[in-house]
């Protein structure tokens, strides 16, 4: 409130206009207005949400942070690793737990919370870049723009990650504006902590100061005063990070800032066996979250015939990034042509959920409430037009930029692009209320391209791309917290039609249409689903897998224990099978059965230290 209370303090310019002059005068008023509009359409969601199926389950990472946070709050939690996940939302997620309970739900209010604060940071950030009017427009857009609403009433780290990024670059556009070394001081500090809810962020760290430090030599401000603030980002900065460096050399002897995902992701993103531009599981390594790394881990040993740490595995899947690059040119810079065109379609890929798909059950999110592919062409209209105007415009546009290309590089999906919606909203204000001033002046030709350059952003929204459209993921979510709530029928339902579509996880859908319809005995109908799914697969090693498991049901072992053979050969890594192979062996076999108990021995122990 006390912010509130210096805004309405704040007077307006003589020779104002009256409209401008109400802005000024009840600027308060209206943000205070806007800021419990975007809080009561979060909880109206929310409570829209609390009628499906969703309210009272947790998804892939939803599980990895709760169950984390829930040992750290009760002082269970051990590792013997560098952080596999980003850190600071399980310990956020713990402090609430700890003076609360460990109920996910609290998760919930709070990224309703941190939704109505980055509200409050664009209209900081709209202010900063033009005046109060865009600022409360930019405000307003934020509080409607519909997958912000989204993710503050899931128990994802997205709201964290918005109100984080919105904090800082409100922070970096007021400093380019005015020097201030206690927001110097912050900025390092929210830097940090960015690093360490989202790892990518890690490549506009040190631009940020170096922007900052380059704005004041241009303005003639002195080599003390440049000093100063290149220390007081750093001192902010290690403050931020420091506790989570210190724990990770404290109990791996690694100097280590982030994660070690790195490699990892860069396969993801770029191995040439997946020919969508999205995140796609591989065959040699699990979709669970808590699994990937350990068998990431795994895989590149295997290949080099050595134990290998994280770190060193790392740095092996980077190489193999490299090496394809420069074997196959064409094929990886066709990748990134494909992997920047979808970082900017209209289709809101998410690793976890799809709204549209969603407001089937959800009825609030039927609301007429604002797209991407209506901010973005706005956004990238505004941010272009206002590159030749003030430095904040420019180095804004640097700092989306230097965001845009980690997931160039990496991948993109509807929360990982959520960042560049803080900057490309008070940029379609800034740019609307440009071209209506440009319309009254009859400046035609600035109107005109401006609109062309929204047009050009709009068919590229549209293009018809490789894996847009692809729902089978959602169905088969859908499909598995409706089976987990006992209602079996509609699951099958669900995986039949995820099935029919035939797409890359549709693969999923057969393994666990295989496994029902064996369970109810219905033999041909489980072998059907099984042979849609092919070697090629990433769900090739469950699928053997599977297999083994049905022919041991059967009495066939030496089907079982050839199939569970082919599944290892896939997937190296996996422990379930390993134990069951071993026992198929030690009655046939002890000498087998032996070797691969030392396997087994081998292989858990990279699980014994990895996280959780």
């Amino acid at each position: 409130m006390k912010f509130l209370e210096q805004e309405k303090m704040r007077r307006p310019e003589k020779g104002c206009r009256s409209g401008e002059r109400i802005v000024d005068r009840y600027a308060h008023v209206f943000l205070l207005g806007i800021l419990l509009l975007a809080s009561a359409l979060r909880f109206y969601a929310l409570f829209d949400l609390k009628k499906t199926v969703y309210f009272d389950s947790l998804i892939v990472d939803e599980r990895v942070y709760h169950a984390w946070a829930k040992s750290l709050a009760e002082g269970t939690f051990e590792s013997g690793t560098v952080y596999e996940f980003a850190p600071l939302p399980a310990y956020l997620m713990a402090f609430v737990y700890k003076i609360m309970s460990p109920n996910f739900q609290y998760v919930r209010l709070m990224n309703i919370f941190l939704g109505a604060l980055t509200c409050l940071f664009v209209y900081l950030i709209g202010r900063e870049l033009k005046d109060r009017s865009a600022g409360l427009i930019a405000c307003l857009a934020a509080a409607l723009y519909e997958p912000f609403i989204f993710y503050s009433i899931v128990p994802l780290k997205t709201s964290l990650v918005l109100f984080l990024f919105a904090w800082t670059v409100y922070l970096f556009v007021a400093i380019l504006g005015k020097i201030s070394f206690i927001r110097v001081l912050f900025l390092g500090a929210t830097a940090g902590l960015l690093i360490n809810t989202r790892p990518n962020f890690i490549v506009i760290i040190p631009f940020l100061p170096l922007f900052v430090v380059w704005g004041l030599y241009k303005t003639g401000a002195s080599l003390k005063t440049m000093t100063i603030t290149l220390a007081l980002y750093v001192l902010g900065f290690s403050l931020a990070v420091s506790p989570f460096v210190i724990r990770n050399y404290k109990v791996a002897g690694q100097f280590v800032l982030t994660t070690t995902q790195t490699g990892r992701n860069l396969y993801y993103a770029n191995n040439l066996h997946n020919r969508d531009p999205y995140y796609r599981p591989v065959p040699f390594a699990s979709s669970v979250p808590t699994e990937q790394a350990v068998q990431f881990t795994i895989e590149a040993g295997r290949r080099l015939n050595k134990r290998m740490s994280p770190k060193e595995a790392s740095s092996y899947w980077t190489h193999e990034v490299l090496k394809t690059a420069l074997e196959h040119p064409g094929a990886f810079s066709w990748k990134l042509i494909q992997k920047t065109l979808v970082l900017f379609n209209r289709f809101e890929a998410g690793d976890h959920y799809h709204i549209d798909f969603l407001s089937r059950f959800i009825t609030f999110f039927q609301w007429p409430l604002l797209p991407f592919w209506l901010i973005f062409p706005l956004g990238m209209a505004g941010m272009l037009l206002n590159l030749s105007g003030s430095g904040k415009s420019r180095y804004l546009c640097l700092v989306f930029c230097l965001y845009a290309l980690t997931l160039v590089i990496f991948y993109s999906s509807a929360r990982l692009r959520l960042p560049l919606l803080i900057i490309l909203i008070p940029f379609a204000v800034i740019g609307s209320l440009d071209m209506l001033a440009c319309l009254k002046r009859t400046e035609f030709k600035k109107a005109a391209l401006h609109s062309s350059i929204i047009l050009l952003f709009l068919i590229t929204a549209f293009l018809p791309l490789r894996g847009t459209g692809d729902l089978t993921a959602y169905y088969n979510t859908h499909a598995l917290i409706l089976d987990g709530k006992g209602r079996k029928a509609e699951a099958i339902a669900y995986w039949e039609e995820s099935s029919r579509m035939d797409r890359p996880y549709s693969a999923y859908a057969n393994l666990f249409l295989a496994g029902r319809f064996y369970g109810r005995g219905d033999r041909r109908k489980a072998d059907i689903f099984l042979n849609k799914i092919p070697d090629s697969s990433f769900a090739a090693s469950a699928k053997y897998g599977l297999i083994g498991d049905l022919r041991v049901h059967e009495g066939k072992i030496d089907k079982a224990i050839a199939a569970y053979e082919k599944s290892l050969s896939i997937n190296s890594g996996q422990l379930r099978i390993r134990r069951e192979l071993i026992k198929l062996y030690w009655n046939r076999d002890r000498e087998k059965a032996l070797a691969e108990y030392k396997a087994l021995q081998s292989i858990n122990s990279f699980y014994d230290k990895s996280e959780g």
